[in-house]
């Protein structure tokens, strides 16, 4: 094997950094990016195809049904985790907080009463924003994970009281049970949120299929932009750094001027994709790729 150099190391390592990733370390959630014919949508039909008008690549689909699928849950994961991130790097969230209960609380809910627990908290800071993640515990029961904004590191002991009274005077819970620390800066805030979101991907912790309600929810001042445009620029990250991982597969020396300039043209070039239907009997064998064979049984 040969190592590379000391020089080449240094190019990479600026190219990674350009783009918000640690070396060695993984471009999003997923531990690299994983092979999509290993990990698909099982909603998707299997007669369905995305089509590159431009370059010709055929690629499945996918339900987008949260709720439904492990593999759409996974990647909503992954995209609230970088839309979290990209937000705490221009403002950061300074308290984290989990409220249990022992009762078995439904999502609609949790709702009325972080209504009323923010409603009593804003008469002491008006400014308070949070976000909400809901995770299941092993017996069924959720609880809640909250990234607080609004609130000085040094109310932490305030916040703590207030909020553990009323939550605990509305259901059935022991202040015991609830847990408040402070998030020191953004280094910290965004490796709590991959750590917290990912957490709940685990069989144990992810919502039942079929669950209905939302994992994820935030008051309408906690991103720094609206849900849907911070969004699209998660999405347009994570783009980025799949391109970026191709292309250090293909040029592991690369300087992050010439890894930007690259990545910007295969965005910009990415193309127009189009749904089409395959013929069923579109078999890979040996030497043929999936892509191929598909395109010769293509439906017109």
């Amino acid at each position: 094997m040969i190592l590379a150099s000391a020089s080449e190391r240094s190019e990479r390592g600026s190219a990674l950094a350009a783009f918000g990733v640690a070396e060695g370390g993984a471009l999003d959630l997923h531990k690299g990016i994983c092979d999509p014919q290993l990990e698909k949508c099982s909603r998707w039909p299997e007669n369905f195809r995305l089509w590159n008008v431009e370059n010709g690549d055929l690629v499945r689909g996918r339900c987008r049904c949260t709720n439904l699928c492990r593999y759409c849950q996974t990647l909503y994961v992954v995209e609230t985790v970088e839309m979290l991130t990209l937000d705490a790097m221009e403002y950061a969230p300074t308290i984290w907080a989990v409220l249990t209960a022992r009762e078995h609380l439904t999502r609609k809910d949790t709702y009325g009463h972080l209504r009323q627990l923010r409603k009593a908290a804003r008469k002491r800071w008006p400014s308070i924003e949070w976000f909400v993640q809901v995770e299941f515990q092993r017996r069924g029961a959720l609880h809640l994970n909250l990234l607080i904004k609004g609130v000085p590191a040094s109310d932490l002991d305030e916040l703590e009281q207030l909020l553990t009274e009323r939550w605990c005077a509305r259901v059935n819970a022991e202040p015991i049970g609830q847990w408040f620390d402070l998030i020191e800066d953004a280094g910290h805030a965004v490796k709590y949120l991959a750590k917290m979101l990912s957490h709940g991907l685990k069989a144990e912790q992810a919502p039942p299929i079929g669950w209905k309600g939302h994992r994820t929810s935030q008051t309408r001042g906690y991103l720094v932009r609206p849900a849907s445009v911070m969004r699209l620029e998660a999405r347009r990250a994570l783009q980025e750094k799949r391109e970026l991982w191709k292309l250090l597969q293909e040029c592991a020396h690369v300087d992050a001027w010439t890894a930007e300039e690259v990545i910007s043209d295969r965005l910009a070039s990415s193309g127009t994709w189009q749904l089409v239907t395959i013929h069923p009997s579109a078999v890979v064998g040996p030497g043929v790729s999936r892509a191929a064979a598909a395109l010769e049984h293509m439906v017109t």
